[in-house]
């Protein structure tokens, strides 16, 4: 699995997925924490629609951590003050980098996770169509009279 897919997973999954597996991962293995959870600042970039060029759009505030299984290395990064998360990320994270025995239950369950995380966006999406104005009936009412 691709380290951007694994960290959009990690990042929208639900929390209770996060708490279980940075559990198992931890009886199996020994996790050290590098850097504990700490908050700061990153420069959010982002692309102007008009002229297609980059720009900082403002400082976000993250929280980030990083742990080792093993001689591998984890990150776990989050927008806003969460440092439980952050870390469980940084574990997960770790596990998958070390290939741990049991990353191959935990990548079935990640493509679960993933399927759930897909549902929910489409559900809202639902939501959101259902409070769409159609401006093409308001036509159809004004060229009848």
């Amino acid at each position: 699995m691709k380290k951007s897919r694994l960290t959009k997973i990690l990042v929208e999954g639900r929390p209770e997925f996060l708490a279980k597996w940075s559990g198992v991962i931890e009886e199996a293995s020994n996790v050290r924490i590098d850097r504990a959870p700490s908050t700061g600042l990153v420069m959010l970039k982002t692309r102007d629609s008009v002229s297609k060029q980059p720009f900082y759009m403002g400082e976000v505030l993250v929280t980030e951590c990083s742990v080792s299984v093993g001689q591998h290395t984890g990150i776990g990064i989050v927008m806003g003050e969460d440092p439980v998360r952050s870390y469980q990320i940084a574990v997960i994270d770790a596990a998958m980098n070390a290939n741990l025995s049991i990353t191959n239950q935990l990548l079935i369950e990640l493509e679960l996770e993933e399927e759930s995380i897909q549902q929910k966006i489409r559900e809202e999406a639902v939501r959101i169509a259902k409070t769409k104005v159609q401006f093409d009936t308001m036509e159809d009412y004004n060229a009848k009279s």
